[in-house]
């Protein structure tokens, strides 16, 4: 728990429920956050490719975090006007009486979030795929098996009971929104990025209908919609409800509003993106050339433009999913995070590492190991070793779930100095992995020149000034840590100001909150980027040569697509 002092005035929460924890902070209205409080969440994972959380214990730590993060602040919670969630793009089932019910046949109900990066999806998802229908022209070309689309027609066949009896799912940000006010709306963000909704044009009949879900087109979609009605991004789904206010420690006759929900990742968008870098005023356009990074567990990469952009590969373009009259793409990572402490956790050498902070002591490792080196880098550790940070699946810019990583220059050792060499190997192919999505977002159409990252590798400096290095563009830290936190609170400051008689539209709200960027980190010269240019050249050919094996392993010597 983190806390900063702050004068009272009018106060927003924001709420991020991320793979592993929720979390809360209280926010001013300057976007300075005051205090901060993370409850650890539950995950079952007891068969391959199935992530499973309890719809129940996510709302638990939501409460907690948002009540320990109160008191902590010393605010009067009377204060507190608006409230914002955010979440991972993870799938949540209920019965017709709104209660847990699990998509497994015999699995116990309490186990009802299909986690974002559960893969049991990856049959459907390569089924819709291959229809080659125009709804994929929303999602880069290809649906994913973490995204709602797939998981909905997985449940569909494997426990078609749950549709019969009126069940009913939401994205996971939804049913944050809705434990809060007792409105089942869905939000269009999460429908708009995951569940192959279009704006102003709803879910395309031929398209479900096609895959064997006609049923849910005659009956006009109710388990996906509820209602039918689809909120705008901080549009109101209605007030705190007085037992939502109870267990998050907030005055009940506060009347405090609550925003209609993002995923996570354009939460981080929302907290980055509009920071300044100068004195000048930053309008709207200025997201043209910046690109959120959200570096956690997973990695997402969030570009904004005003043109309607089909790019192979990256999810998009989304309409009106975070800013009025732009589109948005995403491309993405699925293992980042996990995958530097996975390299760790599998090493010989692993238990001799600092279990509190072993990303600090590897960096300390390589840069002493390059110094004795006499090397001018810790990069040229890496001459010989060459790796692509595929191991769940390529997110961006193949979209191929199927392709695994590849680790060229392996050799034998037990050492920290081996660890350290292989650790930094993976960071910097996480980092040419994002230059791969920049380049394919600016071959398209896209000026991406400036990254904002959020999320938690950006304590890990090493991180940070390597994104910037292999992608050969400007990285800005936000003044606050915690942007995500941030974004998530901006829902909620948008929604209260608004029913105040305010009107002040996201982007505003974006901008004043989000105030001065932090640190801005220019890429390296001379030498070293030159190195990182060879090495770029080696990464992209590694792709080249995977294609051509699997076509010789498939009996085809020519090149197939991954």
């Amino acid at each position: 728990m983190s806390k900063r002092k702050g004068a009272q005035g009018r106060h927003y929460v924001g709420v991020d429920v991320g793979t592993s924890s929720a979390r809360a902070a209280v926010v001013d209205a300057d976007g300075c956050i005051l205090a901060t409080h993370s409850a650890n969440l539950a995950i079952l994972a007891n068969l391959p490719d199935h992530y499973e959380q309890s719809s129940d214990d996510i709302w638990q730590a939501c409460c907690k975090a948002v009540a320990t993060a109160v008191k902590a602040s010393g605010i009067d919670s009377t204060t507190v006007k608006g409230i914002g969630f955010d979440a991972t793009c993870s799938l949540v089932a209920l019965d017709a009486s709104f209660k847990p019910v699990s998509v497994t046949k015999g699995g116990k109900n309490k186990w009802n979030v299909v986690m974002w990066m559960d893969h049991r999806a990856q049959a459907e998802a390569d089924e819709m795929s291959a229809t080659g229908h125009v709804v994929l022209q929303r999602t880069g070309g290809r649906i994913s098996p973490e995204m709602s689309a797939a998981k909905l027609l997985w449940i569909h066949r494997n426990n078609p009971e749950l549709f019969r009896t009126g069940a009913t799912f939401m994205e996971l940000p939804d049913f944050l929104t809705f434990k809060a006010t007792g409105n089942p709306d869905r939000g269009i963000n999460s429908l708009t990025c995951k569940w192959t909704y279009a704006p102003g044009a709803g879910f395309d009949d031929e398209f479900w209908a096609g895959v064997g879900m006609g049923e849910a087109v005659e009956d006009q979609y109710p388990a996906f919609l509820g209602t039918g009605n689809v909120l705008d991004v901080a549009e109101s789904a209605g007030t705190l409800t007085v037992a939502a206010a109870k267990d998050m420690g907030i005055d009940p006759c506060a009347g405090v509003q609550i925003g209609s929900a993002v995923i996570d990742a354009y939460a981080g968008a929302l907290g980055t993106l509009g920071a300044s870098l100068n004195e000048a005023p930053l309008t709207v356009d200025s997201v043209e050339s910046r690109m959120a990074v959200i570096c956690g567990t997973s990695s997402c990469h969030i570009a904004l433009t005003p043109k309607k952009l089909y790019i192979e590969g990256v999810w998009g373009p989304y309409a009106d999913v975070l800013l009025p009259s732009f589109h948005a793409h995403e491309g993405g990572q699925s293992w980042t995070g996990h995958l530097l402490t996975h390299i760790i956790a599998t090493h010989p050498a692993s238990k001799q590492l600092n279990v509190s902070d072993p990303f600090t002591q590897l960096n300390h490792i390589a840069g002493d190991l390059a110094a004795s080196e006499g090397f001018a880098f810790p990069a040229l550790l890496t001459k010989n070793v060459h790796i692509t940070p595929d191991w769940h699946g390529n997110r961006s810019p193949f979209a191929d779930a199927t392709m695994r990583g590849v680790h060229f220059g392996v050799e034998a050792g037990d050492s920290l100095n081996h660890l350290a060499k292989v650790y930094l190997a993976v960071l910097l192919s996480l980092c040419y992995g994002t230059r791969q999505i920049v380049d394919t977002l600016n071959a398209q159409g896209h000026r991406v020149d400036t990254l904002f990252l959020s999320g938690g590798l950006l304590k890990n400096p090493l991180f940070v000034q390597a994104m910037a290095d292999c992608t050969r563009c400007t990285v800005v830290l936000p003044r606050e840590a915690d942007a995500v936190l941030l974004g998530a609170a901006i829902l909620g400051a948008t929604v209260a100001e608004e029913q105040a008689g305010k009107t002040r539209p996201l982007w505003e709200c974006a901008v004043r909150m989000g105030g001065k960027a932090g640190q801005v980190i220019a890429p390296c010269e001379g030498e070293e980027a030159e190195f990182h240019e060879r090495k770029y050249k080696v990464f992209e050919k590694l792709y080249t040569m995977q294609r051509e094996l699997k076509a010789i392993m498939a009996g085809n010597s020519q090149n197939r697509p991954l």
